[in-house]
């Protein structure tokens, strides 16, 4: 078997992961990607950590049917509670969105004073909040849940005054705090950056860790001799429920129209 031309696998709990794809997309131009969104169950960040660890298996195990050679867990959430259980069990190289929007968020913040914007469970897991005191055991962390913001997202409600009202009133509180950095720590968060950015300040720069998750499966790729030659690409996107509306909001997300949108059964026995 050529590994080389074998495909990237990334999922998500919906279409937020979309923001990742893309960059892997116009980074490594020739890689065939296959894309996973668990429309179904989406939101992963109000479930429990031992349901998003039950989910993350299940759709990784789907998409290691389709013989890929490199997973990217395009979904903080998932990546709080189930990065390290994957590493470990997976037969191919896995890759989150965690260490490099860490990475990213630092370098901007200069160590010192950052938020994290997340979904409830990634905020909860204190991930990111343990990993930057770890390294970084000056810097103020200011964590915020912020639940509603994935829902609003997937509606389509991206420059909604619902969403602009639920901005402000999650992030005010960050107003006077002095922030650096603060990191988009949900793939979906992206869509409303103008709402956020204006919610918490002018000032604060904010992170996306898409572009930087996507560099990272690059420079795998290219120290372990698995990039693909020079063909032309093949995307395939598989979606829980709801292909229609998974093709409907995927422009807004990948850049580009998703005609086709296969539907995948991770879950015969719920």
């Amino acid at each position: 078997m050529n590994f080389n031309n074998l495909p990237i696998g990334l999922f998500d709990s919906g279409v937020g992961g979309l923001t990742v794809m893309r960059e892997v997309a116009r980074l490594l131009p020739n890689e065939d990607l296959v894309y996973l969104g668990d429309t179904a169950r989406v939101p992963y960040g109000t479930r429990s950590p031992e349901a998003i660890r039950k989910y993350t298996l299940e759709a990784t195990a789907f998409l290691l049917k389709e013989k890929i050679k490199l997973l990217i867990v395009a979904c903080h959430t998932a990546c709080s509670h189930s990065l390290e259980i994957l590493q470990e069990r997976c037969p191919v190289p896995v890759i989150g969105v965690v260490r490099s929007g860490f990475e990213k968020l630092m370098l901007k913040a200069h160590g010192k004073r950052v938020a994290i914007l997340g979904t409830t469970s990634t905020i909860g897991s204190g991930l990111y909040q343990n990993l930057i005191l770890q390294q970084y055991p000056l810097t103020e962390v200011f964590p915020v849940a912020c639940p509603l913001f994935v829902p609003l997202i997937e509606e389509g409600l991206l420059d909604h005054p619902a969403t602009k009202l639920i901005a402000e009133h999650y992030l005010h509180v960050l107003r006077n705090k002095h922030i650096d950095a603060a990191l988009l720590a949900c793939t979906h968060y992206p869509l409303i950056r103008p709402i956020i950015q204006q919610a918490i300040g002018p000032e604060v720069t904010l992170i996306e860790p898409a572009e930087a998750a996507a560099r990272e499966a690059l420079n795998y790729l290219t120290a372990a001799k698995l990039l693909r030659p020079k063909k032309q690409p093949h995307l395939q996107f598989y979606a829980t429920d709801d292909p229609e509306k998974f093709s409907r909001m995927a422009k807004l997300f990948f850049g580009s129209e998703v005609k086709k949108v296969h539907i995948a059964n991770l879950f015969k026995g719920d």
